[in-house]
């Protein structure tokens, strides 16, 4: 494979230019003959990356306001992003690819609906953390669901 088939890729996604730049920033230098399994691995990845950005962010905020419950929520979410929801998403790119795109979805929600939006009083202090999670979700259900 080559670069073709990244591009063609990224054009079937929600961004075709952040799609392109994080498979070949990520993806190392076999990227160029990865099929697209291996994309949807490399994009996965990233998601994992930017949750655990988020986590730090969250975490790091806590111990300024530790009684603050909207940030525990999201700092919980993340928790499961990173632990359980990548991981699982991993795993069923290869074998369920239709439970992994769902799998990616509610991750995308969980930082939406579960940890933005909790926020209605006032601006998030993880917004510019959460829009970069669900950009890279959303790129990566994207990528999954042309799996199979």
């Amino acid at each position: 494979m080559d670069e073709n088939l990244i591009k063609e890729t990224c054009r079937k996604t929600p961004n075709y230019d952040i799609c392109l730049f994080l498979l070949k920033y990520n993806g190392g230098s076999g990227i160029y003959s990865a099929n697209r399994t291996r994309l949807a691995d490399v994009m996965i990845d990233v998601v994992g990356l930017r949750a655990t950005d988020a986590l730090s962010k969250a975490i790091e905020l806590l111990r300024k306001t530790p009684q603050d419950l909207s940030l525990t929520i999201c700092r919980k979410q993340y928790t499961y992003i990173k632990l359980i929801g990548v991981p699982t998403v991993k795993r069923d790119a290869y074998m369920n690819h239709q439970a992994a795109k769902k799998l990616m979805h509610e991750i995308y929600d969980r930082v939406g609906e579960g940890c933005e939006y909790l926020f209605r009083a006032g601006k998030s202090p993880l917004t510019e953390f959460n829009l970069g999670v669900q950009k890279v979700a959303a790129i990566a259900e994207a990528i999954i669901g042309q799996l199979g």
